[in-house]
């Protein structure tokens, strides 16, 4: 059985390799490195003579990748500071220089974001160059070495992008503090700011007309040569550039005309409709410009949120306020909690396996109920079968649940192997037992040597009806209603008597004597007799299962007999009762036909001894 376990084992960890963690972790990696070195110069010392294009190619990207990988080891990554200057604290602050640091946030969440992104690629790679090493076959060992480099330098790569994310949170951090915080230094002209989004808003319709006069030039050309010339191309260009750079004007001048009226109380209110009305310019962004003004709005809303407080920012618009719920929720949800076998695990990937497992354990539970009713309605399914049925398919559908739960988190499950593989050891040797009473209850359901309801005995003291069934135990409800739980494995290993396993009728020997003298036929013929007029349970008018009367031995005080009867049904499962009502039958059958039962007798004999002796004895006295 342990040749069984070990071998497929063996051709796993023979076909298998673990990822080489002195490359980036540890204090001798530089030294590693060296040794790097030196077995990919001997590589190549090993080829000179017949060496292939790609294996040139491989050997100079081993190389080269350990190059970058030493430079890593030393690199120390910079963040870009925030311009604090532009807000100084014992002066008023321009609109411009606000505006500046508003963009400069806005660049750092842009920064934070790609980061993110790129953090993420990093990990994907990883997860992937894992699975490469530890699945890589005979034919790809060649590559092995690449692999390994290539994990490590993305290893370190992604180690010094949490890094730089983190340093860069914390930096946003104080500089979004800073830039609440010097709102009221900040000197708006509301009148200038309301004049030049005016201005602004006056420029649109001339754009606009352009925008349609060109649409109208390329109907005309493509009518007439099914393709535009490149002066029309580069007026749509020209024409789409002049449209973003109104729009970003109006968008910016709205924001800071919006934080001018956020600065004075009195003008709250007006300031929160303003902001939320800017958000509709936002659609007719690019992409990227949408992006950028969506990080610059996230930034206003904290800021908002700080000066007006969370219910007015809700009560000004109530439906931004949900979306706006509804996206940092979502952001929670699924941000990244911590990182297992090189995939991020968040919240929401928790609360998605929960989820199927507790579905998956309902239809599982839902299953067994439905097979057990069904067999309780059905007469030609056995309870038994039943129990086998719904048992298997439970644990089955359990073992599918939990493997699409962890498939659903992007979990790769082709490594299990490895994971049996070294379960394997620990139930050859620790859970050879519970394994093998487990093994013992699968083979009991499918063989049904011993099913729920049979009268069975395992020794002289657990004699009982079966109750119940599992995996790991079988229950058995004795006479005295005890339940005895018995380890699988014990019906398996030794001998068990199933007094119900074909059918339940079966033969019992009943034990009496009679005195000598009495006549053999007329012993017969009274005990039969009696027996056909009893109450007694038992088999009768079958031809196979006839009741006989044996005479056993002639003992020293009286003639043994044995009644030999055939018993069904209750009368099975109930031996010491059955006998109890035989022998009561048998002792008030003999005495109502004065039959004599004997007993044993024994006559002393005593024997006088004669004078001369008695004489004789007093003298040796």
């Amino acid at each position: 059985m342990k040749s069984f376990i070990l071998f497929p084992l063996l051709c796993i960890f023979l076909f298998s390799a673990d990822i080489d963690t002195k490359l980036y972790e540890g204090n001798n990696t530089i030294t590693y490195h060296e040794e790097i070195g030196k077995l990919i110069d001997q590589k190549q010392q090993a080829l000179d003579q017949n060496q292939t294009k790609e294996e040139l190619e491989r050997i100079a990207t081993e190389r080269m990748i350990l190059e970058k990988l030493s430079n890593m080891l030393s690199f120390t990554f910079k963040i870009n500071p925030m311009p604090d200057s532009l807000l100084p604290d014992d002066q008023n602050i321009s609109t411009e220089n606000y505006l500046s640091y508003l963009n400069a946030l806005t660049d750092t969440y842009a920064k934070i974001d790609t980061l993110k992104k790129e953090q993420s690629s990093m990990q994907s790679k990883r997860h992937y160059l894992k699975k490469s090493i530890n699945d890589i076959t005979v034919e790809d060992k060649k590559n092995l070495l690449l692999y390994q480099l290539q994990y490590a330098f993305y290893k370190l790569k992604g180690n010094s992008l949490t890094q730089s994310i983190q340093a860069y949170e914390t930096s946003i951090d104080k500089a979004e503090e800073r830039f609440e915080k010097k709102l009221k230094q900040v000197n708006f002209n509301i009148p200038i700011l309301e004049k030049k989004l005016t201005q602004i808003n006056t420029k649109f319709p001339a754009v606009e007309q352009e925008a349609v006069a060109l649409n109208l030039a390329k109907e005309r050309e493509l009518i007439h040569r099914e393709s535009i010339s490149e002066t029309l191309r580069k007026k749509f260009l020209s024409n789409d550039m002049d449209m973003m750079s109104l729009l970003t004007t109006k968008i910016d001048q709205t924001l800071m005309l919006s934080l001018a009226y956020l600065q004075k109380k009195e003008t709250q209110k007006k300031a929160l409709d303003l902001f939320n009305d800017s958000k509709a310019d936002l659609t007719i962004l690019t992409q990227d410009l949408m992006n950028h003004y969506t990080y610059k709005r996230t930034i206003l809303n904290t800021l908002f949120k700080g000066v007006a407080g969370n219910v007015a920012l809700a009560l000004s618009d109530v439906e931004q306020s949900a979306e706006s719920l509804y996206d940092y929720t979502y952001s929670k949800f699924t941000e990244p909690l911590f990182i297992f076998n090189e995939q991020g695990i968040s919240m929401f990937d928790i609360l998605k396996v929960l989820l199927i497992l507790i579905f998956g354990f309902m239809l599982a539970a839902f299953y067994k109920r439905k097979v057990i009713s069904l067999a309780t309605q059905k007469e030609k399914l056995s309870l038994s079968s039943a129990k086998a049925i719904s048992s298997v398919g439970y644990y089955l559908l359990v073992l599918i649940t939990l493997l699409i739960g962890l498939k659903s988190i992007g979990l790769d499950l082709s490594n299990l192997g490895l994971v049996a593989g070294a379960l394997s050891i620990g139930i050859g040797f620790g859970l050879q037992t519970l394994v093998s009473n487990l093994a013992a209850g699968i083979i009991l359901m499918f063989e049904r040597t011993v099913r729920l309801g049979d009268y069975i005995e395992i020794s002289d003291t657990i004699r009982g009806t079966v109750s119940d069934m599992k995996m790991r135990s079988t229950t058995v409800t004795t006479n005295d209603n005890i339940d005895v739980v018995i380890p699988n494995s014990s019906f398996i290993q030794n001998n068990v008597i199933n007094w119900t396993l074909e059918n339940d009728i079966r033969r019992i020997h009943i034990p009496f004597s009679v005195a000598y003298g009495t006549s053999n036929d007329k012993v017969e013929e009274v005990i039969m007799e009696e027996l056909k007029a009893s109450k007694i349970n038992y088999v009768k008018n079958i031809a196979k299962y006839q009741t006989v009367i044996w005479m056993t031995a002639m003992g020293s005080s009286s003639v043994d007999y044995e009644l030999v009867v055939w018993i069904r049904g209750q009368s099975t499962i109930r031996p010491a009762g059955t006998k109890s009502d035989f022998l009561k039958f048998i002792y008030s059958t003999l005495n109502k036909h004065h039959i004599e039962i004997p007993f044993p007798q024994l006559d002393l004999h005593m024997k006088q001894s004669k004078p001369e002796n008695e004489d004789k004895a007093r003298e040796e006295l």
